[in-house]
């Protein structure tokens, strides 16, 4: 029976390790912008952008248990740039800082 709980227990320490818990909605909302992106629709991208930035901050205190202090104020800064980029619709800019924030998001949330 010990063994059977402890093989349990190691399975789901693994397992949970695999999970980017918490990343899937940011990766989700920059697809959403990537779209809006590919649709010269900017009044859609800037609101999109302004999501993104409210996403960042509710969920800012888990950001910083999970990266450091450098990795969550860039991004937070990519995103402001993100924000200003598309309200110029500024194409290049905009896709360089969704490209920014993406690399910054799967660094944050690779464990």
């Amino acid at each position: 029976m010990r063994r059977i709980i402890l093989y349990l227990c190691l399975f789901l320490l693994l397992a949970g390790c695999e999970i980017n818990i918490g990343g899937e909605a940011f990766f989700y909302q920059i697809e959403e912008i990537e779209v809006e992106l590919k649709k010269d629709n900017w009044k859609e991208v800037v609101v999109k952008a302004y999501e993104l930035k409210e996403l960042y901050k509710k969920n800012k205190w888990k950001i910083q248990l999970l990266g450091d202090e450098d990795e969550y104020e860039s991004l937070y800064e990519s995103i402001n740039k993100l924000i200003t980029a598309s309200q110029e619709k500024d194409q290049i800019s905009s896709r360089m800082e969704l490209t920014t924030i993406y690399t910054h998001i799967e660094d944050i949330y690779s464990l």
